[in-house]
């Protein structure tokens, strides 16, 4: 489990394909992980297999590969950095799984004030688990739900987050990995076994 803050900013060095699977090799500077550790990359769980210096490889399994957006990663991109949770770390966002549902396409970006404003466009079938005010991960980024609408979500960027995490290099079109918060999937499970 996580807690959505990010701590750290990688970079990938390579990404080797083998058929719908793949590794990832990134550069973590600084970064205190362990073989064997779970760590959050851009908001997915992934497990540490092999460290040289500061770099830190991963494998990524085809479910993963097909849900998210690390097989659109290229050498030198940037992706969120998180630790796993332990019983001394402050929940500063909300709890993570680093299970990612689906992704999310940026529709809309504005400054407003000095935070931005970004709106994206969801498979309608997920924005069910999405309320407005809700907790809501992007990217590995525990945020608030500004807004919901059938098909499209917004939220609100504050400089902090802005300038800590890959949101600097967000751009009209780019898919985002999307975690919804988990409570409304047990809600619905339960509601289900109760028909």
């Amino acid at each position: 489990m996580f807690t959505g803050i990010i701590e750290k900013i990688g970079k990938i060095n390579s990404l080797h394909i083998d058929n719908d699977s793949s590794t990832i090799n990134i550069f973590i500077d600084n970064f205190n992980a362990s073989l064997g550790d779970s760590v959050c990359i851009n908001g997915v769980c992934l497990t540490v297999e092999d460290i040289k210096n500061n770099l830190y490889s991963f494998s990524v399994s085809p479910e993963t590969n097909k849900l998210t957006n690390l097989n659109k990663l290229k050498q030198n991109d940037e992706v969120n950095i998180e630790s796993s949770l332990t019983v001394n770390k402050l929940i500063s966002g909300h709890i993570v799984q680093g299970h990612v549902d689906t992704t999310a396409k940026i529709k809309e970006i504005s400054l407003i004030d000095n935070s931005w404003y970004v709106k994206f466009t969801i498979d309608s079938l997920y924005t069910k688990y999405i309320i407005k005010k809700g907790s809501i991960t992007l990217d590995g980024v525990s945020l608030t739900v500004n807004d919901v609408t059938n098909s499209e979500f917004s939220v609100m960027i504050i400089p902090h987050t802005y300038q800590n995490t890959i949101f600097n290099t967000y751009k009209l079109g780019k898919l985002v990995n999307v975690e919804t918060d988990v409570l409304a999937k047990y809600i619905e499970k339960l509601g289900k076994n109760n028909d």
